[in-house]
């Protein structure tokens, strides 16, 4: 489960040094926020509930100490403080490790090694007392939820979600607030000369875009490749009246940010507007289109709609076998359907430019939809030197075609070899999430639309790869829970019921009885007589 950090400090240039002085993703931590003064901080605190806060002490509004004072107050022992301070701070210093900071570091001395040996002091205590005090995530784990978040906005962008009650439910899940009245998306490609470290800059990058474009807009940033990502932007009415002047001054100042950082230059494309966020896969093939057929060397391209329409290949008569393909990792169903879009493509003579659109579609959804997709495409195309993004080069639809067949067939070898390896996992993630969020009223329709399947499968697959059935293994899991809170003896029944959702304190008994053939009463009995 990844760690959740917040960084904060009021001079840009070591907010970002901090940001791509470690490789987080290697330590299992996340990067869910970062702050300019100490009222921003705070701010992010109270909505993402890190785990771990690294923070200037002197800050503007309010100073890293007076965040961690009151977050000491409110929250108690987590989230854990690593202060940044200079030498004549030190007073600041003794008083924040009387609030239990876990480390302070010298902004003038600090070095990969120091900040990388405070950070592992942390995830330790962190360890030690998430263990000791049963520390429950929230909800469902930051890491987790942008994942969910990345196959949500990919579905949405390839018309893969299959109706509007499905659309409804899922962005409720996903806390993703869609209550603006216009929204645009943007395709963006990522070019850098360092190669070697694309995975770093990659997330360095897309780190610096949700911070600055955060400023001026409401946006969700959804992952493609380790070089194409797309921006959603949300407008409201007077911001769409002039959105195509906003949009672009926020990306240029965005673009520039990022190029003197990071000395990585994107290419932006923004598609057309529309109303209905359902239907905001328009906007996202527009936005392909455009980036695909321009050769104006221009790194802001903004979508018209005389040169769009009718340009895109339609997937709709594969969008069922499609869908259901990558929800039940069918390699055959999806070699077949894959076969049959590469021919139709051929039979239909489209464009390169569409062909090429249609496939770098399915590469991403195979990138995002499949369980560790990402190398899952890049072992199909292994022996190519360009790899799978070879596609982005192809110069007709016959190229495509062949394309099309190769990733079908290396993604079929690698499915077959790990498809029960891979539904095993499938379900233990599952299992993960019931027991992070036993406090839930979890039903089987809810939790398969968030994982991307349809309700039969996923009740098979549980039975089959978990031992038992959802409904079984949920019961277990908040009965569990149940009596890991009454051996603690804090709570009373009707308290521990009304904790784990059940709808009364006389259910949950009827419900633990028949899960360990007594009472919770006599379960409490047992336990007092065995302490004496």
């Amino acid at each position: 489960m990844a760690t959740k950090l917040i960084i904060a400090d009021d001079e840009p240039l070591v907010l970002v040094g901090l940001q791509s002085m470690l490789s987080w993703n290697e330590l299992g931590i996340e990067i869910v926020a970062v702050a300019r003064n100490g009222k921003q901080l705070e701010d992010a605190i109270a909505k993402e509930r890190p785990d771990l806060v690294i923070t200037d002490i002197k800050m503007p509004i309010k100073s890293g100490l007076e965040v961690l004072k009151a977050s000491s107050k409110t929250y108690g022992r987590i989230p854990l403080f690593i202060l940044l301070t200079s030498y004549e701070e030190f007073s600041f210093v003794k008083e924040a490790l009387t609030y239990q900071a876990v480390d302070y570091l010298v902004k003038l001395e600090l070095t990969e090694q120091s900040l990388r040996s405070s950070v592992t002091k942390a995830l330790q205590l962190l360890e030690t007392l998430q263990a000791e005090s049963g520390h429950t995530f929230p909800l469902l784990e930051r890491s987790a939820m942008q994942s969910f978040r990345d196959k949500f906005f990919v579905r949405l962008f390839n018309g893969l979600i299959d109706s509007r009650q499905s659309f409804e439910k899922q962005k409720q899940e996903l806390q993703i607030s869609f209550d603006e009245s216009w929204y645009a998306v943007c395709y963006v490609e990522i070019k850098s000369k360092q190669e070697e470290a694309e995975v770093n800059l990659y997330y360095s990058t897309v780190g610096m875009l949700k911070e600055t474009l955060g400023r001026y807009l409401t946006t969700y940033i959804t992952s493609l490749d380790l070089h194409h990502l797309a921006i959603t932007f949300c407008l409201t009415s007077e911001q769409a009246e002039h959105y195509r002047t906003i949009i672009r001054q926020v990306l240029e100042k965005t673009l520039q940010v990022i190029y003197n950082y990071f000395s990585v230059q994107l290419v932006c494309s923004v598609g057309l507007t529309v109303q209905d966020p359902y239907h905001i896969n328009e906007s996202f093939l527009s936005a392909r289109q455009l980036l695909a057929s321009s050769s104006d060397g221009h790194t802001i391209l903004m979508a018209e709609r005389k040169n769009t329409e009718g340009s895109s290949f339609d997937l709709g008569p594969f969008k069922v076998r499609l869908t259901r393909a990558f929800e039940e990792l069918d390699a055959d169903q999806l070699a077949k359907v894959i076969e049959d879009i590469a021919k139709e493509m051929q039979d239909q003579c489209i464009s390169a430019l569409q062909a090429v659109e249609t496939a770098s579609n399915i590469l991403y959804m195979a990138i995002t939809l499949l369980p560790d997709g990402q190398n899952l495409v890049q072992s199909a195309f292994a022996d190519e030197s360009g790899g799978y993004r070879q596609i982005y080069s192809s110069a007709t639809t016959a190229q495509c075609s062949t394309y099309l067949r190769q990733l079908a067939h290396g993604l079929v070898e690698q499915l077959q070899s790990r498809k029960q390896d891979y539904r095993a996992k499938v379900v233990a993630n599952i299992q993960q999430y019931i027991k992070e969020n036993v406090a839930r009223k979890l039903n089987l329709g809810e939790v398969a639309l968030l994982f991307g399947f349809s309700q039969n499968y996923l009740s098979s697959l549980f039975s089959r790869y978990g031992g038992c059935s959802f409904v079984e293994y949920t019961t277990s899991a908040k009965i569990a829970a149940a009596k890991e809170m009454m051996a603690k003896g804090d709570l009373k029944i009707y308290e521990v019921a009304d904790k784990l959702g059940f709808e009364s304190s006389f259910y949950f008994s009827k419900v633990f009885k028949k899960v360990e053939g007594i009472s919770p009463r006599q379960y409490l009995q047992h336990l007092q007589r065995k302490r004496s």
